[in-house]
């Protein structure tokens, strides 16, 4: 970029005929911006500048331009001097700076076009600006003219706006504006209906019939006329006009060649979207817990130890169920019976169900466990597909820790306490993950002298002895409530395993119908991945995020929809310890799988609510999806149709209102 300098020259006469010198001082001058353009369709060449002083810059400056063609050369010129074709208002781009734009009435390719800036029009120094020079030759209209016209929608597809775009090779639509030039144009003709017009290669579709079919129904509206960006017409389409896909019009803009230059104005309606479902509702209520505590009845082998686990699960008033013959053939045929009868007496109550086990005993190969697994399995997976009331699984524990090796039980008992590798609770790390931990309803909460997985809230019956050994039954803590809470089934639910622990229930036949050409909206950010789809093709249970694509490459006419749960039941305990004399009280949950007791689960709001938005998660596009549209900040986005664009984002969009001035945002 070319730069001139002021030099600043201060001479002091003294009586000696003596003179001091003062250094030259760069006030940084120079053009920011000097672009010609000229359009051979409109007979029209556009000037757009911006030059910068820190000095020098005022009222008097003045910017200069010569044109010379084959055939005829304007000198030198002040632009305030010369005629223009267009509206040109004054531009502001600051104290240091002097921009605008002209435009002038040229018949002939320019061949040399130069511009400068002189600081003050009766002085002698100028500044050259390093000319950009752009030929726009004959073709198209939306292509080779300076300016389209076209049409957007509010957001009930009943009022157009019209607009006016700048098209200049170097300089964007919103700079045009800021460098001062206003456009005349004016809307007449409307029609309302389809229009077989390319907007692949014609996005806008501005000119891209040669006028509006007159067999489509007029729209007996108003002239409409504005220097600004945009309009909104004058008038509401009627109701006959909801199918209507677009509106067509004649637009007219003012040009140097002709005069006026007029061409088809298209706006297309924005997608029609509604939420693809609004809302899933599922009833979350407690369960009834049926307590039993399973122990040998002919000798003792803890009595703290039997204590701790007839208080941690309050069976102190619980039927009790003597395990001294374990081992013998048919126990567990006993056992399961036992349970049923229980299961159907407490079923008249007319609540959802938990079995409650405490299981004290001694018994190091495992085999007891086994044999509780076997009574178990003949009991619960009939339980868990039965409409409420039903049992929705079991809470199992056990002396030691077991790991439940039956794969159709680990989705319904939560088998306590966890399977950490240590006998002393002091051992632990801060992150140590394990089956049956209990999360805290606060992370990382510690209490006097411990982390909340070193006390022996759930523990094995040897880390219990150690623990009040080395402290105390006070510092072991107490249950102070209990309770248990699962979803309602329908005589229609179906569950439907997922992974080792996880259940899909698709609950009272909940659908989205869908027709082939309607297209679908994925929002990730809102997705707690706990609402899945099937379909009769794919009965598998499937993420939202797979619908869009499926729907768009193999159309179903509907998608059923159920709920993700990553466990049958939540256990929520609160519980208290007595440390340093003072009593601390604290809430916990103990979640399915292995999970990391510094997890927060206890605030899900999957177990505190009924209700599963659906309709922030996915969207449905049920007419004009192939249309472009607008985004979260009132930008229409012409090369983005519905269909494509937003498949697997969130639509969020935000439209233009009557009354929102003239000059949107157009980048």
């Amino acid at each position: 970029m070319d730069r001139a300098r002021l030099l600043l020259i201060g001479v002091t006469a003294i009586a000696v005929a003596a003179c001091e010198k003062v250094p030259i001082v760069d006030i940084n001058a120079g053009f920011s911006l000097a672009d010609v353009a000229w359009f051979e369709e409109e007979d029209t060449l556009f000037v757009f500048y911006q030059a910068n002083a820190e000095q020098g810059l005022g009222p008097d400056t003045q910017l200069e331009l010569t044109v010379r063609t084959d055939h005829f050369e304007l000198p030198w010129t002040p632009l305030s001097q010369l005629s223009t074709v267009h509206t040109h208002v004054p531009a502001d781009c600051g104290p240091k700076s002097v921009c605008g734009s002209t435009s002038l009435a040229l018949s002939e390719q320019p061949r040399d076009v130069r511009l400068r800036l002189r600081y003050h029009r009766a002085g002698e120094m100028t500044m050259n600006a390093p000319v950009a020079l752009n030929i726009i030759g004959r073709g198209a209209a939306h292509t080779n003219r300076s300016l389209l016209v076209y049409g957007v929608f509010d957001e009930t597809n009943t009022h157009v706006q019209w607009r006016a775009r700048h098209q200049f090779p170097t300089l964007r639509n919103h700079e045009v504006q800021k460098y001062g030039l206003r456009r005349h144009f004016s809307i007449a003709g409307r029609r309302h209906g389809a229009i077989a017009a390319d907007f692949g290669a014609n996005p806008y579709g501005y000119g891209s019939v040669p006028g509006c079919p007159g067999a489509l129904p007029p729209l007996d509206f108003g002239p409409v006329e504005t220097t600004a960006r945009a309009v909104f017409d004058v008038g509401t389409l009627p109701l006959s006009a909801s199918e209507s896909p677009a509106v067509c019009a004649r637009s007219i803009v003012t040009e140097a060649k002709r005069g006026t230059f007029e061409a088809v104005a298209l706006a297309r309606k924005n997608p029609q979207v509604r939420p693809a479902f609004p809302v899933l509702r599922s009833p979350i209520t407690e369960n009834t817990p049926i307590k039993f505590m399973l122990s040998p009845c002919r000798r003792t082998i803890s009595s703290p130890h039997y204590k701790m686990q007839e208080q941690r699960l309050f069976l102190e008033d619980a039927p009790e169920i003597c395990i001294d013959d374990w081992n013998a053939r048919g126990f567990a045929d006993e056992l399961s019976v036992r349970l049923r009868t229980k299961i159907d007496e407490v079923r008249m109550q007319g609540r959802d169900m938990v079995l409650v086990l405490g299981l004290h005993h001694d018994d190091t190969t495992g085999r007891l466990g086994n044999v509780l697994e076997e009574a178990l399995q003949k009991v619960l997976p009939f339980e868990r597909d039965k409409s409420s009331p039903r049992v929705t699984g079991a809470f199992v524990y056990d002396s030691m820790a077991h790991t439940v090796g039956r794969p159709e039980l680990r989705r319904l008992v939560l088998w306590c306490p966890p399977n950490l590798l240590f006998d002393d609770l002091d051992d632990v790390p801060a992150a140590a993950s394990s089956t049956c931990p209990a999360v805290s309803q606060i992370p990382d909460i510690e209490l006097g002298p411990f982390r909340f997985n070193q006390l022996p809230i759930l523990t094995t019956r040897t880390q219990y002895l150690r623990f009040i050994e080395k402290y105390s039954e006070g510092q072991a803590g107490r249950m102070t409530a209990m309770s248990f809470r699962a979803p309602e089934h329908t005589p229609l639910s179906e569950n439907v395993p997922v992974g080792e622990f996880g259940t899909a229930t698709f609950y009272n036949n909940e659908i989205i119908t869908a027709e082939p050409g309607d297209a679908f909206s994925y929002c990730p950010d809102a997705d707690q991945r706990k609402i899945v789809f099937r379909t009769p093709s794919t009965p598998a249970p499937a993420g939202l995020e797979v619908l869009p694509a499926l729907h768009q490459t193999a159309p179903q006419p509907a998608y059923a929809l159920g709920l993700f749960w990553d466990f049958p039941f939540l256990l929520k305990a609160n519980y208290e310890s007595s440390l340093a004399g003072a009593v601390t009280a604290y809430g916990f949950s103990v979640p399915f799988g292995i999970v990391n007791s510094n997890e927060e689960t206890w605030a899900s709001q999957l177990w505190t609510t009924g209700e599963f938005p659906v309709g922030n998660i996915l969207a449905q596009c049920t007419r004009f999806c192939d249309h472009p549209t607008f985004d979260t900040s009132v930008t229409y986005n012409v090369h983005a149709p519905f269909r494509d664009a937003y498949r697997m984002q969130c639509y969020r969009p935000l439209f233009p209102r009557p009354g929102d001035g003239g000059f949107p945002n157009d980048p």
